[in-house]
Order: C-alpha cells, then structure tokens, then sequence
C-alpha cells in the first residue's frame, strides 16, 4: 500500500475541535462520540475528558461527569512532566478541574463528595472564590447554614482583594442564603469583617443613596452589609445621622446584642433627632431597657 493511500486518523486536538463544534451546534450525542474517539486516542489528555463531562453535564448525568473530572486530574501528572516552567499555571488548571468535579456532584445532591472534591482544590493551591462558593453551596445543600455564609462572606472577601469577576454570584448566593435561612444572614465570618473593617468594599454614592442601599441590605436580611453602609452613610454626612444611628440599633437588636443597640438609640438620642424619630427611638430604647429588666 502506497503511502498516499494511507488515510491518517486526525490527532487528538482535532478530534477535540470537531467536538467543541458539534456541541455548539447542539449535536450532542455527535459531539460526546468525537470525546469518546479524541480519549481513544489518547487517555491522558485532560482537556478530551473535561469536554466530555460537560456534554455529560448538559445531559443532566451529574454522576459520569465527575468521573470524567477523576479522568482528567489522573492525566494532569503526564502533562506536569513536560510543563515544570509552569508549575504555578498547572496547580490552577488542577485545582479547577477538582471544583468542577465538585460542582457536578452538587448537581447530583451529593455534597459530601463535592466537600471531599473542594477539599482536593485546596490542597493544591489556596481557596480562592469559585472553591469557597461551591463550598458554601454544599453546605447550604446539608443545611449548615453558618458555614455556608461564612464561605459566601470569605469568597467576596477574595473578589475584593483579588478580583471581583464572581462578586456579582457571590452577592446572589448571600441573598439566596438569607431567603434558605429564614431572613436573616449573619455569620460569624461576616461579624469579624465587620468589626476589623476589612474584606468589605468601600460603598458608592451619594449619603442618600448609600443609606437607601442599606435599607435594601437589612430588608434582604444581610444585616451586616446594612450595618457597613449605614457607617457609610454617616460617613459620607447624611443630614439625618440620628435616624441612621436608630436603624442601628434595630439591627443590632436582630443580633441580640442588646447593649450595642442600646448605645445606639443613645447615641441617636443625642445626634438631635427631628420629633417623630425622637418619639420612635425613645420607645425602643425604653423598651428595650425594660425586656433587659
């Protein structure tokens, strides 16, 4: 047989590039055969297996995609050896691979193993936002309610020291987590960003429209994000200092943390508060004083 009979089977990268083409056009099943033939070819290429669980994923079978993750991170090892220069761009790709596996096993309400899978994350490089939020959604998913908030709270603490490209999901899965959690989202990880004045970032506007903002906060139950913005507020000169110092309180009295509340309507009291808020923060500190005995 002559050489320019010889039909050569496309290389493993080309039969990757057909799949990716396959699944854009919605052709899945085409698109997992063209997977299954680029891993034939060669099993240890982790970027055919991710390709594969993603198919896998679109149709909703959560279990065979993780697999398709422990296939993948067995391959990494090949591809380390001849990437040494890059040990920093290998650990990420790693520690990616691991909190997609984790994010499948969520999808198949098995947060244990997507823990475990988050926990092999970490140990190749530090936590960063996409392995704290899928931590805090297998929490969430167990029902361990503080846990979770601590993990949304340390992963937007990452976006603001870091980068903010997951800050928006981050926000969605605190305001989801207060709904879970009966309305009010406070853990003890938000507590100590709160007191050290860190982590969060600095609020925008104008003194009415940080103050507004933290309305919205309180209402959606996350009462420390309120507490910061009416900081900011007062920061920023509202006129009505008072009031805000009254709303303070409120939420202080949400924490039970009745003497921080109570110097709160106290200070309200004295930042000369127009007459109806007098009579409003009067009452609640009276009464406040009264349930303390």
């Amino acid at each position: 047989m002559s050489c320019a009979t010889v039909r050569r089977l496309p290389e493993t990268a080309e039969l990757i590039t057909q799949a990716e083409e396959l699944a854009l056009l919605g052709k899945l099943d085409e698109a997992l055969r063209m997977y299954d033939a680029a891993i034939a070819a060669d099993h240890t290429n982790p970027l055919a297996w991710v390709g594969k669980a993603s198919i896998l994923k679109a149709q909703g079978r959560y279990t065979d995609a993780a697999g398709c993750f422990d296939a993948a991170l067995a391959g990494i090892p090949a591809w380390s050896e001849e990437a040494t220069t890059e040990r920093d761009r290998m650990a990420a790709f790693t520690s990616m691979l691991s909190v997609l596996k984790a994010e499948a096993l969520l999808y198949a309400e098995k947060p244990d193993e997507a823990l475990a899978a988050v926990d092999a994350a970490d140990e190749v490089r530090d936590a960063d936002a996409a392995s704290l939020v899928v931590r805090g959604q297998a929490f969430v998913q167990k029902k361990e309610y503080e846990k979770a908030g601590d993990c949304f709270y340390r992963a937007e603490e990452w976006c603001n020291t870091h980068e903010d490209t997951m800050l928006t999901q981050v926000w969605h899965c605190k305001v989801q987590l207060a709904k879970e959690s009966g309305g009010v989202l406070a853990p003890p990880y938000a507590a100590e960003m709160y007191a050290a004045g860190v982590g969060f970032r600095p609020p925008k506007g104008t003194p009415e429209e940080i103050l507004e903002r933290g309305n919205n906060l309180r209402s959606a139950g996350l009462l420390y994000d309120a507490l910061r913005y009416y900081d900011a507020a007062i920061a920023a000169g509202h006129q009505n200092k008072a009031l805000i110092l009254f709303l303070k309180g409120v939420v202080f009295e949400q924490f039970r943390r009745s003497d921080d509340a109570l110097e709160a309507y106290s200070d309200a009291l004295k930042a000369d508060p127009a007459p109806e808020d007098e009579f409003r923060i009067r009452m609640r500190w009276a009464g406040l004083r009264a349930n303390r005995g």
